[in-house]
């Protein structure tokens, strides 16, 4: 099984995890590095420096740059949650397209053009917003779903597929990227110098005049030739053919991780370039597959039983099942749960929702807290959830929706035979 997928060739994944890790990962990234990028500093430069986009250096874009961070900022905390992922995921990317744009008239580097990339992700994201399974869009769209359709999908679960769009076109646009910068290394330079590795010899060379730092690894890349031409070659090589490999259909795997450790050592010879294309080239990982591995299998089963009656305890529970894909998360309805749960005397439906772990009921909030728990990625939460202030509060939320279900969230179960 291929570390990283060739989404070209199949973008259907029977699991919608990946498009989630993406969100929140890319989401993340691109969030911390918005807030801590110096905007203000390229107001100081007097003209453009690249002139091809210099009619963008204007002072008005300049000055707006720091205050569209922010702006900026509050769009990617909605698009990582996944809340309008159309509107806030096209607009934050569109608008860090821009403050790129705008950055790139006075500095354009290989940072620069990897936050391109990560703004196309992100724009993918939002052309293919219905997607993703696993947003608060997703759960928002559970409305359009009718109280059978649901209760039947938390009982029996789904053999759809789930598509993964913005990681098809994703690795078409970062391949073609890649195989630019083969192509511009032969257009930019003599053929012979680059074939020599002479030219990565002088980069390491000036880096180390430019930034007063010797690295180890680059100097001795910079006496040994050889190694300087097979970094050269090496390069070009997985570079130019990673396009190939993604449009022919066959594995991607090791020209990501070609492509990965040639970004590591760019980093130990000449320093923190291009790092944002190692956060995007491990997007295509195969996260499913890890997370199928970590995460709680029918060895480790529970048992929940919900109101049957209770469209929003149905809708709450979406996102668990579609995290439940070992099935170690068995839900029962209050008609179907067996007997042996349920007929206890400590043990009230009508009440409040039950989660049994080895023959040990819990319920209302410690039921979701233990439904959380049986997440092991969500062992902060859990942690947080027994913390005793936030105990207090989360147990006054569950008794004031479970006393007031009657009134705001049941409906009448009425079985829809079409659905």
């Amino acid at each position: 099984m291929s570390a990283f997928i060739n989404y070209f060739a199949d973008d259907s994944r029977s699991s919608p995890i990946n498009l989630a890790v993406a969100r929140v990962v890319l989401g993340t990234y691109l969030l911390w590095r918005v807030v801590f990028l110096d905007w203000g500093f390229y107001q100081e430069w007097p003209r453009a420096l690249n002139i091809g986009i210099d009619f963008l250096h204007r002072d008005v874009l300049l000055a707006l740059l720091p205050y569209q961070r922010w702006l900026v900022a509050g769009l990617l905390v909605s698009f990582i949650v996944g809340y309008k992922i159309k509107w806030s995921g096209g607009l934050a990317s569109l608008l860090l397209l821009e403050m790129l744009s705008v950055k790139a008239t006075v500095y354009l580097s290989g940072t620069v053009e990897s936050l391109f990339v990560c703004s196309y992700f992100v724009l993918l994201f939002a052309f293919f917003h219905d997607d993703d399974a696993m947003s608060a869009d997703a759960v928002l769209r559970t409305k359009e779903k009718s109280l059978d359709q649901l209760n039947r999908f938390l009982k029996e679960g789904s053999n759809q597929s789930y598509r993964m769009r913005p990681f098809k076109w994703a690795l078409v646009i970062v391949g073609l990227m890649y195989l630019g910068a083969a192509w511009g290394k032969l257009l930019n330079g003599s053929f012979d110098i680059y074939l020599s590795g002479a030219q990565l010899q002088r980069d390491i060379l000036y880096s180390q005049v430019a930034t007063g730092v010797t690295r180890p690894i680059g100097e001795f890349v910079v006496q040994h030739e050889v190694l300087a031409w097979l970094g050269f070659v090496g390069t070009a090589l997985v570079q130019s053919l990673f396009i190939v490999a993604v449009v022919l259909g066959v594995t991607v795997t090791p020209f990501v991780i070609g492509l990965i450790g040639f970004h590591v050592a760019v980093i130990l010879t000449l320093g923190l370039y291009f790092i944002d294309m190692i956060v995007v080239l491990s997007l295509f990982g195969a996260w499913d597959v890890v997370y199928r591995k970590l995460a709680a299998d029918q060895t480790n089963a529970v048992q929940l039983v919900y109101d049957e009656r209770c469209y929003f305890c149905a809708r709450s529970l979406y996102l668990f099942k579609h995290l439940d894909i070992n099935d170690s998360v068995q839900f029962y309805t209050q008609s179907d749960a067996p007997s042996e749960l349920v007929d206890r005397d400590e043990v009230d439906l009508e009440k409040e929702m039950y989660l049994f772990r080895d023959g040990e009921a819990h319920g209302g909030y410690d039921a979701f807290r233990h439904l959380f728990k049986q997440f092991r990625i969500f062992l902060p939460i859990t942690l947080l959830m027994a913390f005793p202030p936030v105990r207090l509060v989360g147990e006054r939320i569950y008794e004031y929706i479970a006393d007031n279900r009657n009134r705001h969230f049941v409906c009448s179960y009425e079985p829809d035979e079409t659905s």
